[in-house]
């Protein structure tokens, strides 16, 4: 490894160590079965993604940060939370289609820490990047947000019941007492399209 991406992944580390107890704060632990090993660095990927290499492990993951992503601070922190609150809830080495909800609380999580560090204008940004470039992203974002301003624990209570997001099914939020639109709880149960 080089002496830069040595310092990257420093980088990477301290992010995480300083962010974890507010992501944990906002959607709950990881399960026990989920286990973070370590960054890595790719000089060819787009975007962020959870890396499953253990066939014994399946819940054990990397995070794999684009170099590209070192370029912009926004960006780096927001690529940096989004994986660790898939981290919190992760597909696993056989991987698993994913929801609305999964990927809304991605993008929730990534918010909350731009607007904490950078500002509104900053979250104004990216959120106009994210309705022009990904807009199944926003879109599944808006709907995390309404379930959150309706009721701010909803994803802790829903994490309760089913620790894997992805796995989440109606009954779920009748047995964690959510009271939510049926129409919006549909939307966020779809399987995600991104």
């Amino acid at each position: 490894m080089t002496e830069s991406k040595s310092v990257q992944i420093e980088q990477l580390e301290k992010l995480r160590t300083a962010w974890l107890p507010a992501v944990e704060f906002l959607f709950g632990k990881a399960p026990s079965q989920a286990e973070f090993v370590g960054f890595e660095i790719d000089d060819n990927s787009a975007k962020p993604v959870l890396l499953f290499e253990n066939d014994n492990a399946p819940y054990q993951y990397k995070i794999q940060i684009p170099a590209r992503s070192f370029t912009n601070d926004v960006m780096l922190l927001a690529d940096v939370i989004q994986e660790m609150v898939r981290g919190l809830n992760p597909v696993g080495k056989a991987g698993a289609e994913t929801n609305a909800l999964y990927e809304g609380a991605t993008v929730y999580g990534s918010i909350m820490a731009i607007k904490q560090v950078f500002g509104d204008e900053a979250v104004d940004s990216y959120l106009n990047a994210l309705k022009k470039q990904a807009f199944a992203y926003y879109d599944a974002f808006s709907y995390v947000s309404v379930l959150l301003s309706d009721d701010p624990q909803a994803v802790k209570k829903l994490r309760a019941i089913q620790p894997f997001l992805y796995l989440v099914e109606k009954v779920d939020f009748e047995s964690a007492d959510i009271e939510i639109d049926r129409k919006i709880k549909d939307i966020l149960l779809l399987a995600f399209r991104g």
